[in-house]
């Protein structure tokens, strides 16, 4: 049976923190589509993503490393795993969490591929738009299409 690592909390000081945040692109965001991802309870990954409660609203990378770090007053997931988890989870079958870069523009496109969204009809590429700056998502064609296609009204 494949061994999974769960997330241990450890202390982490306000300068280990500090030098992490500055390591992190502060044009990077997770954007979270709301639909649920299959994940091991208690793992890393599931517990950073687990952070991200906002549908459609992009978050700073750099918060989503605060959040973790802190879980427990100083204690909390490591940074540099936190963002392995993170792109970890762009490979992952049913991805509904997007690492996306901000554009000077206000565009927020994929920073990786992510081969299996959990929404949408297609694979996304590095460089793909995931959320317009007028809030036009990549899945919105896609999931009206596949409304269209099975004969059914999308609702809400």
């Amino acid at each position: 049976m494949a061994s999974r690592r769960t997330g241990t909390l450890k202390h982490l000081s306000d300068a280990v923190l500090t030098e992490a945040l500055a390591r992190a692109p502060s044009d990077h965001f997770i954007i979270w589509n709301g639909r649920p991802c299959p994940a091991q309870s208690g793992s890393i990954r599931s517990q950073a993503l687990a952070l991200v409660a906002e549908v459609w609203e992009p978050v700073p990378l750099r918060v989503l490393l605060t959040r973790a770090a802190r879980l427990s007053g100083l204690s909390g997931l490591d940074p540099d795993t936190v963002r392995s988890a993170v792109r970890m989870h762009q490979s992952a079958s049913q991805a509904s969490y997007f690492l996306v870069r901000r554009t000077l523009s206000g565009d927020y496109l994929a920073v990786a591929d992510v081969p299996c969204p959990s929404s949408g009809a297609r694979r996304l590429s590095a460089g793909d738009r995931i959320l317009g700056r007028a809030g036009e998502r990549f899945d919105d064609t896609g999931a009206a299409n596949e409304d269209q296609a099975a004969g059914t009204l999308r609702v809400g």
